[in-house]
């Protein structure tokens, strides 16, 4: 049985107690063991972008930072480094991508579409590779495309596969969901992988071993949220468990 299935990059928050507890109930039912969800900062205090955890999900929270000024991005890399659980950067422009691969504290890098070489070129891959940031294949964008606009997603990611695979970048595949709607379970995102190249070894591996090694480096060790806070994990019932596998 393979454990552990996050789907670690849902742009989406639920906005009620109600709402929240569908969410769950559905992420659940699909089979992951957590999910992150990813705000983009503003205003607001970042205390409003840490919700409640649970003992039977490993709900996690990260920031989604889009900043085009190197010296901005660093900054707010900086402020919310310590206070989430994972901090994404949305990429762009060659400039932008090295920028985000040689701050300290990133650890996902997601790069939008419709850009030169898929937004990843050897130098941006390599750097990514040595400070260990993975870079997100997003396939929300093949459930939400059609047409031509389709083909031209599963092309760019099938590119960014082949570099990641020369330099050995760790891959996060999600279903950058920005809706309840959109989110996908694990057979449907790997099945989804397949379209552009990506092994089912790989897929699995993009949702379970990276993302847990993402969350450890910034827990520092099993279990750890926060001084004095520990998440405990709550087994499901061996009736309750389901190989997706």
């Amino acid at each position: 049985m393979v454990e552990g299935y996050y789907d670690l990059c849902i742009r989406y928050l639920p906005e009620d107690d109600q709402e929240m507890e569908r969410f769950l109930s559905l992420v659940t039912h699909f089979g992951f063991k957590g999910a992150g969800i990813a705000q983009v900062p503003n205003s607001k205090s970042v205390a409003s972008y840490i919700g409640p955890r649970y003992s039977f999900f490993d709900l996690v929270h990260g920031v989604d930072i889009h900043e085009e000024n190197p010296s901005k991005l660093h900054s707010q890399i900086s402020r919310y480094a310590k206070k989430v659980d994972f901090v994404m950067v949305e990429g762009g422009a060659d400039k932008l991508n090295r920028s985000a691969v040689e701050a300290a504290n990133v650890n996902i890098l997601s790069l939008p579409f419709g850009i030169k070489d898929g937004g990843l070129d050897h130098v941006i891959a390599k750097f990514a590779a040595d400070r260990n940031i993975a870079i997100e294949f997003d396939v929300g964008s093949l459930i939400r495309y059609r047409g031509g606009k389709r083909v031209h997603a599963m092309s760019e990611l099938g590119q960014r596969l082949m570099l990641a695979r020369k330099f050995d970048v760790h891959m996060v595949l999600t279903s950058g969901a920005r809706s309840i709607y959109d989110i996908r379970g694990p057979r449907e995102l790997i099945a989804l992988a397949g379209l552009f190249g990506m092994t089912k070894e790989e897929a699995i591996r993009s949702m379970t071993a990276i993302p847990a090694a993402i969350l450890r480096t910034k827990r520092k060790t099993h279990g750890f949220i926060m001084d004095g806070v520990e998440l405990i994990e709550e087994q499901a019932p061996p009736e309750k468990q389901e190989e997706f596998c």
